[in-house]
């Protein structure tokens, strides 16, 4: 059913509904952080973007007592970033912009994002899988080493678990991955270890990802995976490795 005032015509009433529905959602979120080596005055923004290269930024603030803050409403999970270009090189942290309160500290050594369901998760998987890098680069050390001290079972036992913690890291990406379907880190993970998942897979996931977290006003993951998955049909044979590193 349309609805017409005078000879205009407006809404179908479903789609009035769905609209108000998504403007119904929005949620609201608080942005606190620091970042290692800026001082009060120094500008912070807040964007996007879509294809990885233009940044568009949603808004502006400035270091105060040490820290930066950001608020406002958003609809959903969307992929943001946080950026500092008072640095010799400038800084850009990838996080998860959602409702709630998102804590976030900005360092060239280690960053962190906490607060949120999506940017724990997200948190919770670079911690892991960086636990497994530390196992694999101690191991391909020693391996590569010229110590004459270092036997041949040893050698032996290190090449096993350089393939064990290759192994165990994938099942956890994939588990990670199948798990939180629903989560917008789950595509972002998805497009990032595209070459652990087998083509049938990727249709099955590609199929069942949410309608919320294809938001091509954002980020172009969802078109990203549906490029990636034609890629591997048109050629099953080119299979890259992936990098832990």
């Amino acid at each position: 059913m349309l609805i017409y005032i005078g000879m205009k015509k407006l809404f179908s009433i479903p789609l009035l509904f769905t609209v108000l529905a998504l403007f119904g959602c929005a949620q609201e979120y608080t942005i606190s952080g620091t970042i290692d080596g800026a001082v009060d005055g120094d500008s912070v923004v807040l964007g996007y973007s879509v294809d990885g290269e233009e940044f568009t930024v949603t808004d502006r603030t400035v270091i105060e007592n040490g820290e930066f803050h950001f608020d406002g409403k958003v609809n959903g999970s969307k992929i943001y970033y946080i950026g500092y270009e008072q640095s010799p090189e400038p800084m850009y942290l990838l996080f998860f912009l959602e409702g709630g309160d998102i804590g976030i500290r900005m360092s060239g050594e280690e960053s962190r994002v906490t607060g949120t369901p999506s940017n724990e998760l997200n948190a919770e998987v670079e911690a892991t899988i960086m636990d497994y890098v530390t196992q694999l680069l101690g191991a391909e050390v020693i391996l590569e080493s010229d110590d004459d001290t270092v036997s041949d079972s040893l050698r032996v036992a290190l090449h096993q678990k350089l393939y064990d913690t290759q192994r165990d890291v994938s099942q956890y990406i994939r588990s990670t991955v199948f798990r939180n379907k629903k989560s917008i880190v789950s595509l972002y993970m998805m497009v990032q270890y595209i070459d652990l998942f087998g083509v049938e897979e990727i249709e099955q996931y590609v199929s069942e990802v949410p309608a919320e977290n294809i938001d091509r006003n954002n980020n172009c993951l969802y078109d990203i995976l549906v490029e990636a998955l034609n890629d591997r049909k048109n050629n099953p044979g080119e299979l890259p490795l992936l990098d832990f590193e």
